[in-house]
């Protein structure tokens, strides 16, 4: 394995030494990465996965070899796989692609003035740089994406922050941008809000966020209660920074940073009118542009804000304080995410004090959400994807006839007990808003706490198959038939069978209020994020789940499961393109990712290219955007636009998604999928493995993430069903 030369080497950044990077990790898949001591290096060698993590040159690829056949390539990405594994069952990987997350980690440690250390530092410096944008040295809301006001603002100021110098190269380029979209002034909702925790802009130009919001009665629609778990998760420490005026004590880098996001014109900081620049966004940060609802909204509660006694406030910030002590008991002070725990440090160091057990109990998760990569270290979208890779892993040896040899039974064994460990155990406190979770199953950890659809039905299908299967008779009763049950009636409560979108899946919970609610949105940059939603791709993988524990379990609850089935899939026929036969895609990159899951879903209710009109038209528009060189590629474009829009290649991951959406749908036409398998062949290397060639994750429609186990994941499943379907064949 050669190393790349980044940008931040070509200017002479100062990095760590790789060799001396650990990444540990716990049974219930917690991951945290250490600098060690050049003399304890040799005690706790460095394992395998971190060598490829960090692209070091020793890292031990499998023997190369020459690869003829689908199923030898499925099984060389395997053994390559393999490598990547942790005795614990995860693959740790860099979920990354979001850049509004490391100013999170930066503000919460600078407000409480913990010093971060300086490996950490340096390698987040190094990361930051490394995906500025090549031309204009700015940076977008995610890594790929066009330089916003937002995203430079937010790298801008870490990176100063961090210690980069304002006359560094890279700063003075990153600000002639910033200077160029307006400056700071410019920034969504959620930037204004971390520039005012560091004293950098003024509370009084931020949209109110009412801690009181949460003292309403539950029954009335507009409740936080009722939000979706990301929003309310985080507006509930951003209504408290923002009512109570959080801000840090300013020192002399601050006011150095106050001439330098502003204009000069719009300088000294002391006359700015901040109040004028609440709705001030730049227009390329603008995905949802504020409602007049919205904005009236604003007007009155900005002016209640004013005008309130300091006692309702000090009710109202004791009551939603409350609120965020059962996020912190519901995920063992994890949260739900980056972005509302580094709103919840500030809050509790400034509620309760540094000295706290909360807040100690707070910086000791704090590094949870860092990683470690070759471009540097940043915060990833979540503590990982521990669960969702450990499910699919395991569904697609068994679907690729890989758990039929041997070899890959230890792999199966080690995900399948962590995902029996993964499981959720008990419900969380009352009075948090959350509903059952008791045998569901998270998207990371068990110890972030929170129920996803998909990865509950996912991994209760892997777990379904290792217990069904005789090489792995030994540690079927490691999980109960019991638990399993349970994990079904979570499932079902999140079925939505109300007056929204019947017979939907939503992602985390059933939608609780009207999607007008998003006339409320406050955040300017994302959409649909005001209440659950309803997404294809979990309404499909729910299907699967409940199918396949149908099939094993025919007499716990048939009536109701078939019908939770009947209605997913009409759901599914219903919000089927009627123009292209497409799907669109919320987590995945776009309608090539829904279409694939929509056909396996279809494909297990016996609807097939030859009996459905709706797989016909699925299969047909797949087939459409196949390339000359038998490949798939969508842009992440096709997300924000809600339109195809090709890459500017065939990518492995998105011909792997059609080539298993079109064997599924039972397409006729063997030629066309040969010439998909074909390149995925052609892409692998002699060693097993492919490489990264674009994101293939999104959410909230405009912002891009990264899968960096789908690579292996979706090409095996495709090789192995290619194989089950027409053979063994040489395919070049």
């Amino acid at each position: 394995m050669t190393h790349r030369l980044y940008y931040s080497e070509e200017i002479g950044l100062p990095r760590t030494d790789p060799k001396r990077w650990r990444l540990r990790t716990t049974p219930l898949g917690r991951e945290t990465w250490h600098y060690v001591d050049e003399e304890d290096s040799s005690s706790e060698p460095q394992t395998s996965y971190v060598k490829y993590l960090l692209e070091q040159g020793d890292f031990p690829t499998p023997q190369e070899e020459e690869i003829t056949t689908p199923f030898k390539a499925a099984q060389k990405g395997a053994d390559f796989l393999e490598l990547i594994q942790d005795d614990s069952g995860i693959f740790p990987c860099q979920y990354k692609g979001p850049m509004f997350m490391t100013i999170g980690y930066v503000v919460a440690n600078y407000y409480a003035q913990n010093e971060i250390p300086l490996p950490y530092r340096q390698e987040m410096i190094r990361y930051i740089v490394n995906t500025a944008h090549p031309v204009d040295g700015g940076w977008g809301l995610h890594s790929i994406d066009k330089s916003t006001c937002f995203g430079t603002t937010m790298n801008y100021v870490a990176l100063r922050l961090l210690g980069l110098p304002a006359d560094h190269p890279v700063c003075v380029k990153a600000r002639a941008t910033l200077h160029s979209l307006g400056g700071a002034l410019r920034n969504p909702h959620w930037g204004k809000a971390w520039l005012s925790i560091l004293n950098l802009y003024g509370w009084e130009g931020v949209n109110p966020a009412p801690p009181e919001f949460w003292s309403i009665p539950y029954q009335i629609p507009i409740h936080p209660g009722r939000w979706w778990v990301h929003t309310r998760a985080i507006y509930a420490p951003l209504g408290y920074v923002q009512s109570n005026l959080v801000r840090c004590n300013l020192d002399p880098l601050l006011k150095e940073l106050r001439n330098e996001i502003y204009l000069k014109r719009q300088l000294p900081y002391e006359s700015i009118d901040f109040t004028k620049h609440r709705n001030n966004v730049c227009g390329v940060d603008l995905y949802y542009p504020h409602s007049k609802i919205l904005d009236i909204a604003n007007f009155f509660l900005s002016k209640y804000e004013a005008a309130r006694p300091s006692w309702i406030l000090k009710w109202a910030s004791k009551r939603v304080y409350d609120v965020i002590l059962k996020e912190y008991k519901n995920t063992e002070y994890l949260c739900i995410a980056p972005v509302s725990f580094a709103f919840n440090m500030v809050v509790t160091h400034h509620y309760e004090g540094p000295e706290s057990d909360n807040y100690k109990k707070l910086q000791a998760r704090m590094n949870d959400v860092l990683f470690h990569g070759p471009q540097g270290m940043t915060v990833m979208g979540t503590n990982g994807v521990q669960v969702w890779d450990a499910a699919f892993m395991v569904q697609y040896f068994f679907m690729a006839g890989l758990a039929d040899i041997p070899k890959y039974h230890n792999m199966i064994r080690k995900s399948y007990l962590f995902l029996v460990r993964s499981q959720f155990t008990e419900d969380c406190v009352d009075g948090s808003f959350r509903d059952k979770r008791k045998g569901a199953w998270p998207f990371s950890t068990k110890e972030q706490g929170y129920t996803v659809s998909d990865c509950t039905a996912e991994a209760l299908k892997a777990i379904i198959m290792v217990r069904n299967h005789p090489a792995f008779k030994d540690i079927r009763n490691e999980i109960k038939d019991e638990n399993l049950f349970e994990a079904i009636e979570v499932l079902l409560g999140i079925q939505n069978v109300g007056s929204f979108e019947f017979g939907s899946f939503s992602a985390y919970e059933g939608i609780r209020s009207t999607p007008l609610l998003e006339k409320l949105n406050p955040a300017e940059v994302f959409n649909n994020i005001m209440v659950e939603y309803p997404y294809v791709e979990c309404t499909d993988s729910s299907v699967l789940g409940l199918t396949y524990f149908a099939k094993y379990y025919p007499d716990h609850k048939p009536e109701v499961i078939n019908t939770a089935i009947e209605r997913a899939i009409q759901y599914i026929i219903s919000v089927q393109d009627q123009n292209d036969g497409s799907w669109y895609g919320c987590w995945g990159v776009c309608y090539t990712y829904a279409s694939m899951f929509a056909l396996e879903a279809l494909n297990t209710v016996g609807l097939t290219y030859q009996n459905s009109a709706t797989v016909k038209s699925g299969c047909d528009f797949l087939i459409s955007k196949q390339l000359p060189d038998g490949g798939w590629s969508e842009s992440m474009k096709a997300c924000e636009t809600h339109s195809y829009i090709n890459g500017e290649k065939s990518y492995v991951v998105q011909t792997a998604w059609a080539v298993i959406g079109l064997i599924l749908g039972e397409y006729p036409d063997k030629e066309a999928i040969k010439r998909g398998v074909r390149l995925l062949m052609d892409r692998q290397l002699p060693t097993g493995e492919w490489k990264f060639e674009e994101v293939e994750g999104v959410f909230n429609h405009s912002c891009a993430i990264e899968y960096p186990s789908y690579k292996f994941l979706f090409p095996i499943k495709a090789l192995g069903l290619y194989k089950n379907k027409f053979g063994d064949d040489p395919v070049k």
